[in-house]
């Protein structure tokens, strides 16, 4: 494999004749951008193998620039004339044997080849589970141990697709973090309420916006806890399912951009966890109730180390949700359901989202603008707090220290309809109802079942909706039946038979 990418150099001379234009403009850019006002990021350690950002060579004088350009040479031979994007990407398609022996053959070949992101792939692609954490994936993969590692410098190289991933993982978020907010306006900062609303209070003044219920009585459990009561026990994070202890050593030691984050949907089944905790008041109407062993999956054990977390998304089904943080700190920044977070891209009905890959690179990128977005607001929720997501608002989470969080979604009352319009408008992005499926199925699939009717059999049968509640229901599907029959009778259908699924045709075939 290795030799036939080195003898593709015509190809190559191709590839990079289409990018010299690009590379040349995005130099003269950098050269002409001058500094703004803006807080300090922290990185308080340089990168191990002393490779240093491409925009420090524009500052260095001729002597390091033809000293890079030399190396570049030297040590990438026909690779030299890539982008390092690319020559990354190349990379992206070795096994593991090979990017070892191509990582052996000069010291930037190295640093390309050990590029902890190719063996978290490789790793991931091959379903294992380690018995050990090593530190990195490279090491993980290679069952080898630090001091066993060889061990190479490339000073005198500038390269950002090989700082970057470093800088972002080293920077001190806390730090920005919590030095951005107490500059930002108050204005933009999550509510919070030292005492619990009434039932009816949460209807009326709070189910549509978020808050920090401060004052409930959580569990204590720490990292140790769940170790020593279940280290030896698999849960779900992310790609893999790893041995609780292993993922804890993970935690402790990893270089990763984005840490692996456990989010496990399956924790009340095989721990005593779901006994310890109850449910505060406001949040205990839960509509999706009724739908009994079928409701999708709704809550979830959460643990991860710093800078772990999940990029922008609304909660799925338009649900509601609250999450509490048992031990550590979460920041959050959320936005409502009609406003799209800066750097985030979806399709017209928002079943893609595109977003920046790592919530580093999102902040460094795209927070200042979002703080002067309308509709922004963010804060710290801390151990012993919940914090409260409405249905459709979107929002970024990040673990500030290592953080334990048990997190639930809902269907209060004032977000029924929202439900059932989700259910009938996008019913391709239904999921979690993994209890409606055969084993072999996809779970993020369409059910098969018709949920919407369904859901809306259950809360007429459930005898303590509000009448109000039934009236909108009962007008809502009955403007669904006149909408299709104006159809039809327009021309556009031979027949009329009334559904509430968009197509009745999928699921009579």
């Amino acid at each position: 494999m290795i030799e036939s990418i080195l003898t593709k150099r015509p190809i190559l001379e191709s590839i990079a004749d289409h990018s010299a234009a690009h590379t040349a403009t995005a130099i003269s850019n950098k050269r002409s951008k001058t500094s703004s006002n803006r807080t300090a990021i922290t990185v308080h350690k340089t990168h191990p193998l002393g490779i240093r950002p491409f925009g420090n060579l524009i500052l260095c004088d001729n002597d390091a620039y033809c000293r890079s350009a030399q190396m570049r040479a030297r040590f990438l031979g026909y690779f030299a004339i890539l982008p390092d994007e690319l020559i990354s990407l190349v990379l992206e398609t070795l096994e593991a044997t090979e990017l070892r022996k191509l990582g052996y053959s000069s010291r930037i070949f190295g640093a390309f080849a050990s590029q902890d992101d190719l063996w978290k792939q490789l790793f991931t692609s091959r379903a294992r589970s380690p018995q050990k954490w090593y530190g990195t994936w490279r090491r993980t993969y290679l069952e080898i141990d630090e001091e066993n590692e060889a061990r190479f410098q490339c000073e005198g190289f500038f390269s950002d697709t090989l700082y970057r991933p470093f800088f972002c993982a080293s920077m001190n978020l806390t730090e920005y973090l919590q030095s951005l907010w107490m500059t930002g306006s108050k204005s933009t900062r999550i509510a919070r309420l030292s005492h619990c609303p009434s039932k009816e209070e949460f209807e009326a003044h709070w189910a549509f916006k978020p808050f920090i219920l401060e004052n409930h009585s959580w569990p204590t459990w720490t990292i140790q806890d769940l170790e020593r009561d279940y280290g030896s026990l698999r849960f779900i994070q992310e790609c893999v399912q790893w041995r609780l202890g292993v993922y804890i050593q993970y935690m402790q030691h990893n270089t990763d951009e984005s840490p692996l984050y456990l989010f496990d949907r399956e924790f009340a089944d095989k721990t005593e966890l779901a006994a310890g905790y109850e449910v505060p008041d406001i949040f205990a109407t839960d509509y999706f109730k009724i739908l009994k062993s079928i409701r999708p999956d709704y809550r979830w054990l959460i643990i991860g180390p710093e800078r772990s977390g999940s990029t922008f998304h609304k909660d799925p089904n338009a649900t509601s949700a609250w999450n509490a943080v048992i031990e550590g700190e979460k920041y959050w920044v959320m936005f409502p359901p009609d406003v799209l977070p800066p750097g985030v891209f979806t399709s017209h009905d928002e079943s893609e989202v595109t977003s920046p890959l790592s919530i580093a690179e999102w902040i460094l990128g795209f927070h200042k603008a979002a703080m002067s977005t309308p509709g922004y607001v963010d804060g710290f929720c801390n151990a012993g707090e919940a914090l409260y997501v409405p249905s459709g608002w979107w929002h970024l989470v990040v673990n500030m220290t290592t953080t334990t969080a048990i997190t639930q979604n809902f269907v209060p009352l004032p977000h029924v309809m929202s439900v059932l319009k989700f259910f009938h408008g996008k019913r391709d992005q239904i999921s979690g109802f993994r209890r409606l499926r055969s084993p072999e199925d996809d779970e993020n699939e369409t059910p098969e079942m018709d949920v919407l009717r369904v859901f809306i059999q259950g809360l007429k049968d459930f005898n303590t909706l509000p009448e109000g509640t039934i009236q909108k229901i009962d007008e809502w599907t009955n403007s669904l039946a006149e909408s299709k029959w104006t159809t039809l009778a327009e021309g556009k259908g031979s027949s009329f038979s009334f559904d509430f699924a968009e197509d009745s045709a999928d699921e009579d075939s």
